[in-house]
């Protein structure tokens, strides 16, 4: 019989404490797997022996069934950039309350937020507004495969573009192109696949579930300049990196893809997708002339995400993404003292900007990524069970150090006792 490992049995006995303090999540979930497969409609959630379920939320804290109060760095997996129900949101969702929403028919405010948008984006001379970051990128890569008139995507493996687009391992779920997966971040292995048939190129500037790892200037420079030599169409999938730059991770680089997609956080946290791209691709969208593409959809003009989306624009300043920023900056470095400084390296914290990766190394890794989770509940701290710490505009320096002091107690727990 195996002996139970230091990380194992730490995980079992903080397993114990939530079940024990969280009954009502516990229910909860019972309930839903009545309705859902397994308990939700985010496969995401899902992991044992059940769900957190929370029920209220303010600027940067989230409130459980179970009525503890957690400071939140999910972020709603990177979308929630303004903390929990905004004043400003709150006040643009109320206004399109009253002034009538569901018009069939275009607004002027949809003009506005279009013209929010590509401002920003040197790749986007013209957009076209959907319903999620999934949509966008569907919506892209086939708008670019018309364009370039041939059937192969290069993607990326660990990459996620949405749910019908991940490429961590297989997906039963994926669309069905003509995809070649390259390694990320390696320019031979990349180039090697790299062949005349290859239609679109689509790539996160950091792949965020994959594990938060930055693509490098090289690695975007050399798929910039093989798109254009083979004529292939290069799409920077932002949904998530737009958060970390003004102007998005192309700007920040100077790399400057043929079709940008964001989604997420432009929405003001409603459902929101968007692509765009140089003119000449862009035009063959335009449903006026007898071959153009006709893309249409119910909610792609929605009021309400259309009024949030232009003031979360607002929020979306410089200065508030340099706050968060500077501040996802502090907690990398601290993370890495926490957890490398004092002995051998334990972990690799990664990421850039607001966004934060944490992978913990050897053989019980998947262990100690789930006690630390579940450690810092009992410090009313919510991250993401994958290893990840996402920041928006609401969290403040206090935020972090109680995240660092309680990393340092879970490092002496799992690491200094077990020795």
């Amino acid at each position: 019989m195996t002996t139970p490992s230091p990380a194992s049995r730490l995980l079992d006995d903080l397993i114990q404490q939530y079940v024990a303090a969280n009954p009502r999540s516990r229910a909860a979930n019972e309930r839903a797997c009545k309705v859902m497969p397994a308990g939700n409609t985010r496969a995401v959630f899902v992991y044992q022996p059940f769900p957190i379920v929370m029920a209220t939320g303010r600027d940067c804290y989230l409130s459980s069934l179970d009525g503890v109060e957690y400071i939140d760095f999910v972020s709603e997996y990177f979308a929630g950039m303004y903390g929990h129900s905004h004043p400003a949101i709150q006040s643009a969702i109320q206004e399109t309350c009253a002034s009538g929403f569901n018009f069939g028919a275009p607004s002027q405010i949809e003009i506005e937020l279009a013209e929010e948008i590509t401002s920003r984006f040197p790749s986007m001379d013209m957009l076209q507004f959907c319903t999620s970051g999934t949509e966008a990128n569907t919506l892209a890569i086939a708008v670019g495969l018309n364009f370039s008139q041939r059937k192969k995507v290069l993607a990326f493996e660990n990459g996620y573009h949405g749910n019908t687009l991940s490429f961590k391992g297989s997906s039963g779920l994926r669309l069905p192109h003509e995809f070649i997966l390259a390694p990320y971040n390696d320019i031979n292995g990349t180039g090697k696949l790299l062949t005349t048939d290859v239609g679109v190129i689509i790539v996160e500037p950091m792949q965020g579930a994959g594990g938060m790892v930055p693509a490098t200037k090289e690695f975007l420079s050399f798929l910039r300049q093989q798109a254009t030599r083979l004529g292939a169409v290069l799409i920077f999938d932002e949904v998530v990196t737009a958060r970390t730059h003004y102007n998005g991770l192309q700007s920040y680089h100077n790399i400057i893809p043929d079709m940008t997609t964001i989604g997420k956080f432009y929405g003001g946290g409603l459902p929101f997708g968007a692509y765009g791209g140089r003119q000449q691709i862009m035009n063959t969208l335009d449903s006026r002339a007898a071959n153009g593409l006709h893309h249409s959809g119910t909610w792609h003009n929605n009021k309400f995400t259309i009024a949030a989306g232009l003031a979360a624009m607002k929020l979306l300043s410089r200065e508030n993404i340099e706050k968060a920023n500077t501040l996802g900056e502090r907690l990398r470095d601290g993370l890495d003292k926490v957890f490398n400084v004092p002995g051998p390296t334990t972990a690799i914290v990664r990421g850039f900007g607001s966004l934060v990766g944490l992978h913990f190394l050897g053989p019980d890794s998947d262990n100690l990524r789930d006690a630390f989770y579940f450690f810092l509940l009992t410090h009313k701290i919510y991250v993401g069970h994958r290893g990840f710490l996402c920041l928006n505009i609401m969290h403040e320096e206090k935020h972090v150090v109680a995240v660092l002091e309680a990393s340092k107690a879970f490092y002496e727990v799992a690491f200094m006792k077990s020795n």
